[in-house]
Order: structure tokens, then sequence, then C-alpha cells
């Protein structure tokens, strides 16, 4: 039972669909924390597999996992559940092909009784593949010197420089994921970046550089009907924020940029 006079309680969230490659070595690095203060919120995201099967293995050795099956709706749809059935403040992001590092609920509690004004923290991650091959890190192709992570300025960094928050390394405070309405379950691909947008217009955010994650990246992620879709969402993200009466002038004229960039990288793969 969570105390609230001790350490940090954190609820993960994983969202599921056909997950049983590797469902259970992204269970087990949540087993294996060095900080013991924690729930699972494990969403079924309609799975025809045997991540059921799995999930329930984990719920009958009295682990504290919380479990719901429903038809498919998409991950964002998904995320939106675990955040309602979860009993903690802070939501910890993993997804059901990832990683957790041993330390990184550990990670997060610094960052949180270090930052009491921050209401978004991350860290970097190792992206690899299904060789176990690192491909690099994620804070690699950032230059942080250029972010900026204050209430408000947050967005507009976001919204610069692309999304450097992976959500494998995001841990959130429930109750503002809530005012800024949570996931947006129209996108497919992009609603982690739309939510991250969403809530550094309000919140200050705090990373750490430290690897709190790993994040296997898979051929098929790298299809070409995906990556239309996935740039149809981001245009569509960028617009909105460009019609946004609180978006300043000069950074509608970059996302207008950014925008012609994609849709002329789109003509190129045809």
């Amino acid at each position: 039972m969570y105390n609230p006079s001790t350490d940090i309680f954190f609820s993960i969230i994983i969202c599921c669909y056909n997950s049983e490659k590797y469902l259970k070595e992204t269970i087990e690095s949540i087993i294996e924390q060095t900080h013991k203060n924690w729930e699972i919120v494990a969403i079924n995201d309609g799975s025809t597999d045997q991540t059921e099967k799995i999930l329930l293995e984990y719920s009958t050795k009295n682990f504290p996992l919380i479990y719901r099956k429903q038809p498919n709706r998409g991950f964002a749809f998904a995320r939106n559940e675990a955040i309602k059935l979860s009993s903690s403040e802070w939501i910890v992001i993993i997804d059901h092909d990832d990683i957790c590092m041993p330390d990184r609920l550990e990670i997060h509690a610094k960052q949180i009784k270090q930052n009491p004004n921050s209401k978004l923290f991350f860290g970097d991650t190792i992206h690899f593949n299904n060789k176990n091959e690192i491909i690099r890190k994620n804070f690699d192709i950032f230059n942080f010197e250029n972010i900026n992570l204050n209430a408000g300025n947050a967005s507009v960094s976001l919204l610069k420089e692309g999304c450097f928050i992976d959500s494998e390394s995001v841990v959130f405070n429930k109750h503002a994921a809530l005012r800024v309405g949570n996931f947006n379950t129209k996108y497919k691909y992009v609603a982690d970046y739309d939510f991250f947008i969403k809530m550094g217009r309000i919140y200050e955010f705090n990373y750490t550089t430290q690897i709190v994650s790993k994040w296997r990246i898979h051929d098929q992620q790298a299809t070409i009907k995906l990556e239309k879709e996935h740039t149809n969402e981001l245009i569509r993200v960028l617009s909105l924020n460009i019609l946004s009466k609180s978006t300043p002038v000069y950074l509608k004229f970059l996302l207008s940029i950014r925008i012609i960039k994609q849709i002329i990288k789109g003509i190129i793969k045809k």
C-alpha cells in the first residue's frame, strides 16, 4: 500500500498490442528497478497473440499490476485509459517492447525531488535494433544548449527543434496531464509529440543526461506507408500551431518552413 509520507510512488503504464515477443523483457526490466515503490498499469489494446496470457501470469504472481483488456483503439486511447486507472500522481511511460534501465525510477525520483516546479521529466535513451546493436543515443542528435525548458518555452523549443523527447524516457504529473487533455486520440503516430507540446505551454520540464531507457527500433517502423502517415500527422500538428493565436509570428514562419520541408521530402520519396 502506498504511503505518501515515504518515497515517491510511480504508476508505470504499458500499452500492449500483440506484444508477446518482448513483453516479458519489458516487465522484467521494471521488476529489477532499484526503486521499488511502483505499480504497473497494463492495457491490452485488442491483442490476438499471447499478450493476455503473459500479463495474467504476472498478475497472479502478486506483482502490483493493474490489467485492462479493450478492443483495439490505438495507443493514445490506451494511454488515457491507463492514466485513469493509475493510483499515483506520477506516470511513467514504457512501451511494450522497450527496456527500462535498472536505476530509471531512482533517477526520476531524484529529478522530481530536486525540481518541484517541473511537471514533466525525461532523460537520454539508447536506440538499438533487433540484433541488440546500438544505433545511437537520442541526445546525440540534439543540442540542448539551444533548448529552453521553462514553462511556455518548452513548447516553443519542441516546435523549433522537433521532438527531442523519447516517450520511453518520460515521467509526468497526472493532474497536469489531465489539465491539458491527456493524449489526442485523433493521432496514431504523433500523439506523444502533441502531448509534450501541450504540456510545455503551461509547465516547466526537466531533463537528465543519464540513460534511463532503451528504445527498440524495428525494421518495419521505417516503411514508406508509415512514413507518409506520420508525415501527414506531423504537418497537421504544425499547422494547428501556426493557426494558434499564442504562437509568436517568428515561430509561425519557422513552422511554415518545417511544413514545406516535410512536403518536399514526401515528394522526393515517391
